[in-house]
């Protein structure tokens, strides 16, 4: 049987759908998601157990690979399941939403662990691929990406053309998005990787060696402009007839469901101008959520605030159910700036690669962003990198390719004004 990531996330989607409308039905799929998520962590980690979430859940334990707190959120879960397929032969009473609602919470648990696992293998899938791809004459190591900002960039650029000249053979790397890829350009296991400038600078402040190998060729451009927050509300829940004026004004008693290791949850703290201590000052919650959920997230809490991707808010422009509360173009125009300043990304280089190569760092910077916005006046290249991103780039495994293409030109017009809004 072969369980991934997609068809854990799925599960875990359809209990939160079920959770107010069929608590029943909610708890038997919450039990199949926790056995999903388990089964897939004993394949990566190469544990065999049958696949049965007693079985799972004591192998995971005895090796260690689950931590209490999610031993102690499966056996919640288990219980619930358990109950839930007894509860009429023994009382005959019905299972209300909030009778539920501690199993709720332990799947969300497992499923926020789940998603941060299921991350680290990712990175040490890079990390091996990376360390295979040796140092040689003629080659360039170019981090990759399925992020859509960063993957159109690459394509669009003409990397391999330019670095053809050069005599450079191009070798793309799967790579997630983070720090670590400024330390693999300035330890020589990179040669090329587009990242966030403020990161690189933040970094570079706190580890001034960075400086020494890691050469920022210039910004690629803003995510989304720069225009990338939003908090998502229901027009059935608490805040829907709320403005984004008497929010902010008194924002006591929010809830708002953000993955906390991302930038998403950094543009909650710029757009509030405070820290995490100073969101509970406010009054505001944080409900640490898995990343790539769509408008389930209303199932856990109707009275939630979402914060998500590009995804989750064209999804719910297409719903009248759903409203953006704050956006970034209702805050202040110092916030305004900070949040677009928090967007740029740049394209950074190993500097022995660039002597290497033998070419200065400003004549590549424009050459490949020459490439780039030449886009706009060449409709076939236009149309072939939004082909190459629906088929590339990352999205919900449940979207349609024309959602994905819809996507596409969304961000590609948001971030650089290419094709059309």
């Amino acid at each position: 049987m072969t369980v991934n990531e997609g068809e854990s996330l799925r599960l875990y989607k359809k209990a939160l759908r079920y959770a107010e409308s069929d608590p029943e039905v909610f708890l038997s799929t919450a039990r199949r998601a926790a056995e999903s998520i388990l089964l897939d962590i004993a394949l990566q980690e190469a544990v065999g157990s049958k696949p049965t979430l007693e079985s799972l859940l004591t192998v995971l334990t005895s090796k260690g690979v689950l931590p209490q707190k999610m031993v102690l959120a499966v056996r919640t879960i288990q219980n619930y399941g358990n109950y839930g397929s007894h509860a009429h032969d023994t009382s005959g009473e019905e299972i209300s939403a909030e009778d539920v609602q501690p199993c709720l919470n332990a799947l969300t648990q497992l499923a926020v662990w789940y998603g941060r696992t299921v991350s680290s293998f990712a990175e040490n899938e890079g990390r091996e691929a990376l360390a295979a791809v040796h140092r040689s004459a003629g080659t360039t190591r170019l981090a990759d990406s399925t992020l859509i900002v960063v993957k159109a960039v690459l394509l669009g650029c003409g990397i391999d053309e330019v670095l053809a000249r050069h005599h450079h053979r191009v070798v793309p790397i799967q790579l997630p998005w983070s720090d670590q890829l400024i330390r693999d350009v300035a330890q020589g296991r990179l040669d090329l990787a587009i990242y966030n400038e403020q990161r690189l600078h933040r970094m570079i402040e706190d580890e001034e060696d960075l400086k020494d190998h890691v050469v920022p060729l210039g910004r690629v451009g803003h995510s989304m402009g720069g225009r990338n927050f939003y908090l998502l509300a229901a027009r059935g829940g608490r805040w829907g007839r709320a403005t984004a004026e008497e929010f902010l004004t008194n924002p006591a008693g929010a809830e708002i469901a953000v993955p906390k290791h991302s930038d998403m949850f950094t543009n909650v703290l710029t757009a509030f101008s405070t820290d995490e201590e100073g969101l509970h000052d406010l009054g505001i919650r944080i409900l640490d959520v898995p990343h790539h959920l769509g408008l389930e997230l209303f199932h856990l809490n109707r009275d939630v605030l979402a914060v998500g991707g590009q995804n989750l808010r064209m999804h719910a422009r297409d719903e009248d159910d759903y409203f953006e509360l704050l956006n970034s173009d209702v805050l202040p125009p110092v916030t305004q700036a900070r949040l677009r300043s928090a967007a740029a990304n740049v394209l950074i280089a190993s500097r022995s690669w660039l002597s290497a190569i033998g070419t200065r760092p400003n004549d590549l910077y424009r050459e490949l962003m020459r490439r780039f916005h030449d886009l706009g006046a060449d409709q076939s290249r236009f149309e072939t990198i939004v082909d190459d991103l629906v088929a590339h780039a990352s999205f919900p495994l449940q979207s349609s390719p024309a959602s994905r293409e819809r996507l596409v030109r969304h961000v590609l017009f948001e971030s650089y004004r290419l094709g059309d809004p």
